[in-house]
């Protein structure tokens, strides 16, 4: 009987253990399992060794601002955000969901995993498709900090990527209470040409489609709620 149950233990651990580990089977993008791998992320413990290259005052920072009007009540707008699952805003012709880290407590978020909403403290692993897909490059994003008073929240890149620095995104009510999405980002890489000419106009492309994925959620949400009579 004690043999039994030492082995009973001994498989729950090998199980959660076995839980733990990522399933590269389940991320579709290629150079996302290639960015991971490059970081020697095998099992959830391991994300908790990435660090981010946040935005510092002074540190020689080029600046790019943006702004979208969402035309709903900045209550719902905000709830997209924080709600919508990252499959759906980060869908499109430009960008693809691979994998978002939450926690080493907490499943990882795959694709095709349910989602509990945005949470300071986990990481976004996207693949954005340039050049009409010619060029393929994976991106991690760490979300730093949220403010549902003021409704902003900021994200980070992680060290080691092609930028660093931070995205701001900030919401507020117009006059026709409708939403000004604000999104200014603060970035340097180590070439002043691509800071200069090629990244500010692929940037704005990824958070135009980002954006407008949320908002779209925002105009579903509405129809769900509308009862159609024939």
């Amino acid at each position: 009987m004690i043999k039994l149950l030492v082995c009973c233990i001994l498989l729950c651990l090998v199980v959660s253990a076995e839980g733990q580990l990522i399933d590269f089977s389940r991320i579709k993008q290629r150079k996302v399992r290639k960015l991971m791998t490059e970081n020697h992320l095998s099992s959830q413990k391991d994300f908790n060794g990435l660090e981010t290259a946040c935005f510092a005052e002074g540190g020689g920072y080029s600046k790019n601002t943006k702004t979208f009007l969402v035309k709903a009540r900045p209550d719902e707008v905000w709830d997209a955000y924080r709600n919508s699952s990252p499959k759906q805003c980060w869908g499109g012709k430009l960008v693809s969901f691979g994998v978002l880290f939450d926690s080493a407590e907490k499943p990882l978020v795959y694709a095709d995993a349910p989602y509990g909403g945005m949470k300071a403290g986990q990481i976004i692993f996207i693949q954005l498709r340039l050049l009409k897909g010619l060029y393929k490059l994976a991106v991690a994003h760490k979300v730093v900090a949220i403010d549902d008073l003021h409704k902003s929240l900021q994200i980070c890149y992680m060290k080691k990527g092609a930028s660093e620095g931070s995205q701001f995104i900030s919401l507020r009510e117009t006059p026709e209470g409708f939403t000004e999405v604000t999104h200014e980002t603060y970035y340097k890489s180590k070439s002043k040409f691509r800071d200069r000419r090629i990244y500010p106009g692929i940037h704005e492309k990824v958070i135009s489609e980002y954006h407008a994925n949320v908002a779209r959620s925002v105009v579903h949400r509405e129809l769900a709620g509308i009862e159609i009579t024939p």
